[in-house]
């Protein structure tokens, strides 16, 4: 009897339906939406790469240059000034004074003044700068003075055109993009940008309806 009792219990196991898993593909779709998104980055060619990495090494080795008399009186601070003194020796050169600064710690001509990336910054003010830019190549930097709504429609426009926006982390472009989904804020399409600019509007001055008088004298003399 003890055991068709025990083999009861198995078969009324057996048979209570197991939970349901939750499915691998939605499991797979959810972790490729959080997946982390690098940022872009520009195609160089060697030449570029090489020049890129010469500037940085030649930054390691420049050393920190200090204003004349940085060390004698606090209110000057160590920022850099050109020393203009008639008898300085910093400005002669002499050896044992510190270092100046001159043309031979310049960077490689082919990549002066680009960004760290190797990106060619642009300054933006609005939407209309942005037009053209090659996204390989150049990145674009939002002007301090710009507002909120118009960072959104910036940072929209830079995901279409796979734009770099350099003074923004991945994170914080993400977060404008989300804020104009919720708010559902669209760029505005070019036809009706061109509806809302008006037609240059002719002059409310009224034309004289008064007679011009002739110059010429009625006979000969």
């Amino acid at each position: 009897m003890p055991e068709d009792k025990k083999s009861k219990k198995k078969a009324a196991d057996t048979a209570k339906p197991e939970p349901e898993k939750p499915k691998a593909s939605a499991k797979k779709a959810d972790k490729k939406d959080d997946k982390f998104k690098p940022r872009s980055k520009p195609e160089l060619s060697q030449a570029e790469k090489d020049a890129m990495n010469l500037r940085a090494y030649k930054k390691s080795k420049t050393p920190h240059f200090k204003r004349q008399e940085w060390f004698r009186y606090k209110k000057l601070g160590d920022s850099w000034r050109r020393p203009r003194g008639l008898h300085s020796k910093m400005r002669r050169h002499i050896s044992y004074r510190t270092n100046v600064v001159s043309i031979g710690y310049r960077g490689p001509k082919a990549v002066r003044g680009r960004h760290p990336s190797g990106f060619v910054e642009v300054l933006i003010h609005n939407l209309k700068e942005m037009e053209g830019l090659d996204p390989k190549k150049q990145a674009i930097r939002i002007a301090h003075s710009v507002g909120y709504l118009k960072r959104i429609y910036i940072a929209i426009l830079a995901d279409q055109m796979d734009l770099r926006i350099l003074n923004f982390s991945r994170e914080v472009h993400d977060e404008l993009l989300a804020e104009a989904k919720k708010r559902g804020i669209e760029l505005p399409s070019k036809e009706a940008s061109s509806k809302s600019s008006k037609p240059k509007g002719t002059s409310s001055k009224k034309s004289s309806s008064k007679p011009k008088v002739s110059s010429s004298t009625g006979g000969e003399q």
